[in-house]
């Protein structure tokens, strides 16, 4: 967090209503909550803000209720933003601006983050990924109408005491009917998205493509959000039913984004979403 020479708070905000082309369309209400803002910060100097500072005031504004809490919160985004944009600050503080969800919005939420499984059930899949698990169906039934022909041969031996052949195809037939069985059902369920390379989305959903820079390297690095079965993180295909899928869903550009990995924690800022 950058804290040499930084204005205070409420220099900040005289600054922001000379200067910024987003104060010229703040309403009467936003002046005033950006005065609110000012006050609760206790004019510290806007270095000295952290992104628990900023959680903290959302969840304070939070307790006004979800719908009216994003309406008060949207001048303060403006504002934290111009911070970034004058280099006060190293990270966008607004995208720790986050109030509390109610707890119908909170299921709505984990419903989306555990997956596309959950809620209705429903399997997104690119028309590349449909067309993938409908020829998948086919080589598995191919497999069981071989299967069943291995065990009418192994039958034929009358001593079924000891006939590990047959054993071994009843194994195999079993796991090939349950495949057959989850293919079908994410086939019945399956919902294609749409073809929209160029466009640019809100924010990331099953689908998106992502463009993020890691903090501590400047790395650029390309994800797209897929359904589990299409995923292959060597292409960068990352399943939705993942944790790292789990953090990546529901982001905004310029959103920071903490992601746990095996050796520690690892700060990414989303560049840009498009659509799959």
């Amino acid at each position: 967090m950058t804290t040499d020479a930084t204005p205070k708070v409420s220099e900040a905000l005289a600054k922001f209503e000379t200067e910024s082309k987003k104060a010229k369309k703040v309403t009467k209400e936003g002046s005033l909550e950006l005065r609110k803002f000012v006050a609760w910060s206790g004019d510290r100097e806007v270095g000295r803000v952290t992104p628990e500072h900023i959680n903290q005031y959302a969840v304070r504004i939070g307790q006004s209720g979800a719908d009216s809490a994003q309406q008060r919160l949207l001048p303060i985004r403006a504002f934290l933003d111009f911070w970034k944009e004058q280099g006060w600050t190293d990270i966008r503080l607004a995208s720790h601006l986050r109030p509390p969800r109610s707890k119908t919005a909170g299921a709505s939420r984990a419903a989306a983050r555990t997956g596309p499984h959950a809620g209705e059930g429903r399997t997104y899949l690119s028309q590349e990924g449909y067309d993938r698990l409908v020829a998948l169906l086919d080589e598995r039934k191919n497999d069981r109408i071989a299967v069943t022909e291995e065990i009418r041969r192994a039958m034929a031996d009358k001593d079924f005491r000891e006939n590990a052949p047959l054993d071994a195809a009843k194994d195999r037939q079993g796991r090939i009917e349950a495949e057959i069985r989850e293919l079908e059902s994410s086939l019945a369920s399956a919902q294609i998205l749409p073809e929209n390379s160029d466009g640019l989305i809100t924010r990331s959903a099953v689908g998106a493509r992502m463009t993020l820079k890691e903090g501590a390297s400047g790395k650029i690095f390309h994800y797209t959000l897929v359904d589990v079965r299409e995923a292959d993180v060597r292409l960068g295909r990352i399943s939705t039913q993942s944790p790292v899928g789990q953090a990546l869903l529901d982001r905004s550009v310029g959103e920071e984004v903490v992601i746990i990995v095996p050796n520690g924690t690892r700060t990414y800022i989303v560049q840009d979403i498009t659509g799959s």
